[in-house]
């Protein structure tokens, strides 16, 4: 069981590496310029607010992805290390 606890481990902690890093690579003052580019280039109302929803929707899903994989990871970490510390006791 120990070796169970240590590979949830080893996946929580990448799940964390990798969902903070998606996090942080996230740029919303460049989709906010970019927003701002088909506001002002736009030829029509509807036009401008399909493109920018479409911007929008590419951003919401990378930083929904990256907080799954952030929650993910704190999680198992943290069941790990609780499942680590009591087998430890327990022996």
């Amino acid at each position: 069981m120990k070796n169970k606890s240590q590979v949830l481990l080893f996946i929580g902690i990448i799940a964390l590496a990798i969902g903070g890093y998606l996090y942080f690579q996230a740029d919303g003052d460049a989709v906010n310029r970019k927003n701002m580019e088909i506001a002002t280039t736009a030829t029509t109302a509807e036009e401008a607010a399909k493109q920018i929803s479409a911007s929008n929707q590419s951003e919401i899903g990378g930083n929904s992805a990256a907080m799954f994989l952030l929650g993910l990871g704190g999680v198992l970490t943290l069941v790990s290390i609780i499942s680590m510390m009591k087998k430890k006791q327990d022996n």
